[in-house]
């Protein structure tokens, strides 16, 4: 007898510790993780069963079909877009060929219960490519279906997933002779950068703001990669995680598409900077260009529109920026370095 469960892949990382947190708060005990390492103390007291392994292990996904029942997969495991860059090949093995695992383990679980898998995926900014910093300041707010020319093997890995995920929901073999069935029920948010006051990220192009403002808040000097004029969208980490569950909790036929940008505020560099000065006058904040990882930066768009997921989900951000910093942000930081 296969126990009911829930999937979180990718457990150890900001965004899994942030979710796996939000469902204990809301009473979901039936939580399964798999993650290459283990999970710290205060993550794994919240789950059912913690899990160390690799997500190509296709004999652990099997082991996993068997053993559970998975309503809803969240599939956040992945190599980010620094270093991807430098990795692109092990890049691609794992942001391709794992997330093809776990869609196969959707369909097999999908089939044997007789009704669609939940199946949630985090994609990213990063699948837009704007091809000179004109083009990023005259297209302004981006909308889902433009632009789609990555530049970074990171944004070409997740755009071919997000069709991947719509096929295998929506087309999975429909020249076969099995009776066309939904047996996935694909869902995926195109995240801007994630600013968290309690975890420092790593490996991420977009990770600028947040180093800069740990950094500040540590009293340590910070030399920022990026221009002072660089500029693409941000948002808190409670509210992608908000956006995750509410997005999970929508009612299949109110969701018009599978893929939806979300956003909460969009500020250069520099604008951050003032921001932290404010509350941390003390900062040592300078700026030393990575030439490489600010061309990447400059291929995303300075914003994206967000009214697909405010029209059929009701998404809207609970922090902007000045929210953020005061009732989010900057007292957590204070208690973490206090």
């Amino acid at each position: 007898m296969r126990k009911p469960a829930i999937l979180i892949t990718g457990a150890n990382g900001e965004i899994g510790k942030g979710l796996i947190t939000a469902l204990h708060r809301d009473n979901i005990d039936n939580i399964i993780t798999l993650d290459l390492n283990h999970l710290d103390g205060r993550i794994s007291r919240m789950v059912t069963e913690e899990i160390t392994g690799n997500i190509l292990d296709a004999e652990l996904i099997d082991q996993l079909n068997g053993e559970y029942e998975f309503e809803t997969i969240y599939h956040l495991a992945a190599l980010l877009s620094t270093r991807a860059e430098f990795a692109p090949r092990s890049a691609h093995d794992v942001n391709v060929g794992g997330t093809l695992n776990l869609l196969n383990l959707a369909l097999e679980q999908g089939r044997s219960q007789g009704k669609p898998v939940k199946f949630f995926f985090p994609s990213s900014i990063a699948v837009y490519g704007l091809k000179s910093l004109s083009e990023k300041q005259f297209a302004g707010a981006i909308s889902e279906n433009f632009f789609l020319n990555p530049v970074t093997m990171y944004g070409c890995n997740k755009l071919y997933c997000e069709h991947l995920g719509t096929y295998y929901s929506r087309h999975y073999q429909r020249l076969g002779a099995e009776k066309l069935h939904y047996y996935i029920d694909f869902r995926s948010i195109r995240f801007p950068g994630i600013i968290s006051s309690l975890t420092i990220p790593t490996g991420g192009t977009s990770d600028y703001l947040p180093e800069m403002l740990h950094a500040a808040a540590k009293g340590e000097a910070y030399k920022c990669f990026v221009r002072k004029d660089a500029q693409i969208p941000f948002m808190t980490m409670p509210d992608a995680i908000r956006a995750i569950q509410d997005i999970m909790k929508t009612h299949f036929e109110s969701l018009k598409q599978t893929v939806y940008n979300i956003r909460a505020f969009a500020l250069t560099a520099e604008e951050f900077h003032q921001k932290i000065m404010e509350v941390f006058p003390q900062a040592k904040i300078e700026y030393d260009v990575n030439n490489k990882r600010q061309n990447m930066v400059d291929s995303w768009p300075e914003d994206t529109d967000d009214s697909a997921a405010l029209s059929d989900w009701n998404w809207k951000p609970q922090h902007d920026l000045e929210i953020g910093m005061k009732e989010y942000l900057i007292p957590n930081l204070k208690k973490l370095y206090a």
